[in-house]
């Protein structure tokens, strides 16, 4: 499908989300509930989700420096809000990985590496979010699907074995022979010239386990940051949940905004209603709520556009070492 096409389908799938919404729910009620809100905790979750790009900033950099590519700490934390101020505006929340990419590829002039620490670094986010949804779903309040945990479950497998596989060099270039083999010529041409996942292999392949695992650390870390900042976010509405309940519906949120969508939109206000309102929470508080987590988002991502008008009116060489902060 054209990428143009592939556009319409994800805002036609986030405008029919919302239309779906707000035909169900008041919508009187959420403007009431967002004028009502406490400014002091709409304020903390805004200032947490700006915060938090430096705990990303984190693991990105353990990857990094592991690789022997040294970059400023604070010129990284630089890209990620660059990077996310390009994921409000492109329908995926995969354009700031693109900035950031590009970013690091001019300034180490080592492509390979920025391709492949890039998508280690969103390959971790995703394969501890996957985990603890395995982990909080049976221990969750609400009535989620058994079939919803088994595809949990499922993607958590996959992610987890193929970690693992990529990580044993010689059976994975065994494996590959013996099944191109089985390919008839044609159709082994056409798999031979998939490269999408070289850079994530290859990047895999030169870490030690202690390291891998320190990035994970870093990502559960992080984790509990979101976490937290949804709780600020139900705070601010008037929502009293445990922090129980928000360890478990908050990583499936996430895990529902990888669905295709326009930035998510739709998909987010969705996964709130139908998540919180398991909890007894009124749908229209649980997408007043959705809205102050995406406000937060949108403020997060004007800090990157700030710091891209900054960096275009005052263009600094990228490729010039600077001194480790």
């Amino acid at each position: 499908m054209p990428a143009f096409a592939k556009t319409l389908l994800k805002i036609a799938v986030s405008v029919g989300l919302i239309l779906l919404l707000l035909s169900k729910i008041d919508t009187a009620a959420i403007g009431r509930q967002l004028a009502a809100a406490d400014l002091r905790w709409t304020l903390a979750t805004t200032a947490l989700f700006i915060v938090s790009i430096l705990l990303r900033t984190v693991r990105w950099k353990i990857l990094l420096d592991a690789q022997g590519v040294r970059v400023p700490y604070l010129r990284l934390s630089r890209w990620y809000y660059i990077g996310a101020f390009f994921n409000t505006l492109l329908p995926t929340g995969f354009g700031g990985d693109v900035v950031r990419t590009v970013e690091l590829a001019q300034y180490s002039r080592q492509t390979p590496s920025a391709v492949g620490t890039v998508l280690l670094d969103r390959f971790l986010g995703i394969l501890v979010l996957l985990g603890l949804g395995v982990v909080a779903i049976p221990l969750s309040r609400a009535d989620i699907p058994m079939s919803l945990y088994a595809v949990v479950v499922a993607l958590f497998v996959l992610a987890a074995g193929g970690f693992a596989l990529l990580r044993q060099q010689r059976l994975v270039m065994y494996l590959r022979d013996r099944l191109l083999g089985l390919l008839p010529g044609a159709l082994r041409s056409r798999v031979e010239r998939l490269t999408w996942f070289r850079p994530l292999y290859m990047a895999l392949q030169g870490y030690e386990r202690r390291i891998l695992f320190t990035a994970l650390a870093a990502s559960l870390i992080f984790n509990f940051d979101w976490i937290l900042i949804n709780m600020l976010a139900g705070l601010a509405v008037g929502i009293r949940l445990p922090a129980a309940d928000y360890l478990v519906l908050v990583p499936l949120v996430s895990l529902a905004l990888l669905l295709p969508s326009f930035g998510g939109v739709g998909v987010r206000e969705l996964s709130y209603v139908g998540l919180f309102g398991q909890l007894g929470v009124p749908g229209e508080t649980a997408f007043a709520m959705s809205l102050i987590v995406y406000a937060a988002t949108v403020v997060t991502g004007l800090v990157g556009g700030l710091l891209l008008l900054e960096q275009t009116l005052r263009p600094q060489p990228t490729s010039r070492p600077e001194p480790e902060l």
